[in-house]
This record gives C-alpha cells, structure tokens and sequence, in this order.
C-alpha cells in the first residue's frame, strides 16, 4: 500500500533551542494572566464575599464581547505596523506593562461594600485588563506563526511553548490555597498581596522575548515608505477585506469550531467541579478544599507538561489531526469517570479524571496553534498576504467569545440546579445530583464536537509542504534565526 513520505525538517528551517525558550517564556504571562482571573473570581468573590454566581460569570463573561472589537483592531494593527522592531514587539512592551498594571490593581477590593459595587468594579477593572491583555496575547501568538515555515518544527514549537507555559500552569492551581495562609486576615487579603506578584512576573517575564528573541521577519516590515497609506510598494492590508477573507477561509473556521468546543465546553462546568469539591466532597471546608483543588489542578498541569513531549512525537510523526483526536478522546473518557470521583470518604479520587483531562488540553495548545501556523501559509498562497495577527486575533476572539458565553452561562446553569452560595453545605435535595449531571454531560457534548470538527480540518503534512514549495517558489525562502548549521 502507498504510504505518503514523512518530512525531514530542513537545518535552514529549525529554530535554536535557545529561542524556543524565550519564546516559551513569554508564554508563562500568557498562562498567568489566562489563570490569574478565572481561579481567583469564584472563590474571592463567591466564596469570600457572596457576591452571586451569575453575577461572577456575568462580569467575567461580558468583558470578552468587548475583544469582539478590541482583537480584530489590535490584530489588523499588528499586521500593519511597521518599526524597527519589526511587528509585534512594540506591542508586546505596551500590552505586558499595562496589563501587569491591571493585574495588579483589580484585586485591590475593600470589605464592606454591596454585592453590585463589587460587580461593577470588577466588571470595570475586567474590561481595561483584557484590553491590555489583548494588546500583548495578539501580537505575541502571531510572532509564534511567523517563526518557522516547516510543519513539523511548528509543533516543536508549539509543545516547547507549551511544555514551558505548563510548568507555570502548576503553581497557578495554588491561587486560592494561597490565599487561604494564615498570614492573611482573609483570602480577600490574601488575593490583593498575591495580584500585586502576578502583576511584577507578568511585566518581568515578558521582558524575555521582547528582548532576546529574534524576529525572522523583521527585515520584510521595516518602517521605510514615508507614504502612510502603503508599505514596501503593497497597499496596507484592508480591515474589513482581511476580517471576510479570514471568516471565509473554511479550514481556519473547522480549528475555530474545534477550540471554541475542546476549550469553552470544559470552562462552563469549572464552578460545578470546584463547588462540589468544596460543598458537597468537604461540607464546606474551604482549607481543606482548597488543598485538593490545588493539587488537582497542580497534578493535571504537570503531567500536561510530561505529555507535552508525547503529542509533539504524536504531531510530527501520526499527523496534527489524528494526534489531537486520540488525545480528545483521552480527555473524554477522564469527564465520564468524573461521576465515580466524588466521593466525601475518599476525597482524593478527584484526582483520577485530571491526567486524562491534562493530556486533551496539551494537545490542544500545541496542535492548535501548529495548525493554525498551515491556515496562514494557505492564506498567503491565495492572498499574497501575511496576516498572522488578524488570524490570531480572530481566532482567540472567537474562542474567547465561547469562553464568555460559558462563564455567563455557567452561573445561569449553577443557579438552574438549584444551588445557593449562602446555604453553603446545606444544599437543598437533588441539587448535587443535578451539579454533577451537568459536570459530565456538557463537557462530553463539547468534546465530541471538537473530535468532529478536528475530524473535517484537511491540511495534511503532504499538503502543507506542497503549500510551502509553491510559496517559496513565489517569494523565496524565509530568512531563518541560526546560524548555518545550529540544531534545535
């Protein structure tokens, strides 16, 4: 039977070790300010300061509808800028130190005040971080995109990114238990102290690739024509042209429809998991809770990192698409066994789904983003432009904006079982039965659809490194980071 051939990355096309990691440590604010939010909100509002559930999810929820505007612009921005500094630094610079800033402001809440002032606070202070975020997570995911042009070296990337920005995710399973010390008179306490460190290793770690990183493609968007309205003899690439095109591209919507289900599906249900753990595993022991959900969340982190290596051999060697459908499928088999793992006599089998669960988001981060790098070589090829930033604005636009539907949602559903924060334990009859249905049944219906659309996406390797000939065939080759020789 013929068997198409596996590609060998050419040395021109591999990435030193050494730039990998800085890339990788830029990916460690990501990863802070991705989990600063969403591990802190339920439990310092909900839990500490009884601010309701819905009203959580809602002031979490809303402020991505607003990335509906800001990640485009900023996206199209990024494209069209053109500086010694190439593209994406000057923004990686503003958006670190801003929203460092943010992080570290937006947990400075007082006792005392009403439920809606902490609503409208945090809902205020929600909306400038993810503009700041926006203006650092943009151009730094696109940079990612322009690294390499090999497929195989994508992935390589992508799981030395992620195996980096996994090792951070284990800490940041803390979050809450920190802020439950002793050395604090509260976790409200606890929570300002803890944002004020964020915020400094956010600004100080994003330092790294805006330094030390080399751009490849800088030298093709240097500032040189004095006419605004175009760049290198090209016309500058067209907002709303370039946003119909993007939406257009078929492949790029089957890895929007994938993320937007892997991702979100798991997001709707993260309150129930912690919830339960917290009311119904430990009657109320926030100490105690905090302990299992910080090694939970510590044990699936890591061993993410340990599987990272795993899915990057998987991508380079079954293929992107059947790598993350094994993996998804792992991750589907950890959210059915959840329902056996909540045992009050036992409390530590919650720890069983994790591993599963970990190794669907490892694959999700490093094959996603390697996929996503083919959708912006198939653009240029029908284009003739490079639009790395309107892609990843678009695409975390549309994953964010399923992010955000869930977390609105998840407060709407928690309430729909029944469940009320000021009853604590004492939940009426057949709200845990209810908060654990909803903890299995969505989550699975969302991963399947992700197995489904990943199942559609058709950029093969083959495919992809015809896609590569023809481009270089156009344009030439991309200038490279090494040396002649260097080997990642």
């Amino acid at each position: 039977m013929k068997t198409n051939p596996h590609h060998q990355t050419s040395p021109e096309d591999r990435i030193p070790l050494p730039q990998k990691i800085f890339y990788g440590t830029g990916q460690i604010s990501n990863i802070i300010l991705a989990l600063a939010i969403v591990n802190l909100a339920p439990f310092v509002l909900t839990v500490e300061l009884k601010v309701d559930a819905f009203l959580v999810g809602l002031a979490l929820g809303l402020p991505r509808l607003w990335d509906a505007f800001t990640d485009p612009v900023v996206g199209y921005m990024s494209d069209n800028w053109r500086s010694r500094w190439g593209r994406r630094k000057p923004f990686l610079l503003l958006g670190s130190v801003s929203v460092g800033i943010c992080l570290m402001l937006m947990w400075q809440l007082p006792q005392g005040w009403s439920e809606m002032a902490y609503f409208w606070f945090f809902l205020g202070m929600s909306l400038i971080f993810y503009l700041a975020y926006t203006v650092y997570a943009t151009p730094f995911v696109a940079m990612g995109y322009e690294l390499t042009p090999d497929y195989h070296e994508r992935t390589r990337l992508m799981g030395t990114m992620n195996f980096i920005g996994s090792l951070a995710a284990i800490p940041m399973a803390w979050l809450f238990a920190i802020t439950q010390w002793d050395i604090f008179e509260d976790g409200v306490q606890g929570a300002r102290v803890l944002a004020l460190g964020l915020g400094v290793m956010v600004i100080a770690l994003a330092m790294v690739p805006i330094t030390l990183l080399k751009d490849p493609t800088k030298h093709r968007f240097l500032k040189k024509d004095p006419d605004a309205r175009t760049h290198d003899g090209k016309e500058k690439l067209q907002f709303f042209a370039g946003l119909k095109t993007t939406l257009k591209n078929r492949n790029f919507r089957m890895l929007c429809f994938a993320t937007f289900s892997f991702f979100p599906g798991l997001i709707l249900i993260q309150n129930f998991s912690s919830f339960l753990v917290i009311y119904y595993v430990y009657g109320g022991d926030n100490a105690a809770a905090s302990v299992l959900l910080g090694w939970s969340g510590s044990l699936a982190a890591f061993l993410g990192v340990v599987f990272i290596p795993l899915v990057t051999f998987m991508g380079t060697h079954l293929g992107k698409r059947k790598a993350f459908i094994v993996c998804a499928g792992l991750a589907l088999f950890g959210t059915l066994i959840k329902w056996w793992c909540y045992q009050p006599s036992m409390p530590y089998v919650n720890l069983i789904p994790g591993p599963f669960i970990g190794i669907g988001f490892s694959a999700l981060w490093v094959l996603m983003g390697s996929m996503m790098a083919d959708v912006c070589d198939e653009d240029e090829l029908h284009t003739g432009e490079r639009r790395e930033g309107t892609y990843s604005a678009v695409f975390w636009w549309i994953v964010k904006l399923g992010l955000s539907a869930s977390l609105a949602t998840s407060g709407l559903l928690l309430n729909a079982t029944g469940f009320n924060e000021d009853l604590g334990a004492s939940q009426a009859d057949g709200v845990y039965f209810a908060m654990r249905i909803c903890d299995i049944v969505f989550p699975a219906l969302f991963i399947s659809a992700a197995i489904y659309f990943t199942w559609k996406f058709p950029l093969t390797e083959e495919l992809s490194y015809q896609i590569k000939a023809e481009l270089e065939a156009k344009r030439g080759k991309v200038a490279m980071l090494h040396e002649e020789g260097a080997q990642a």
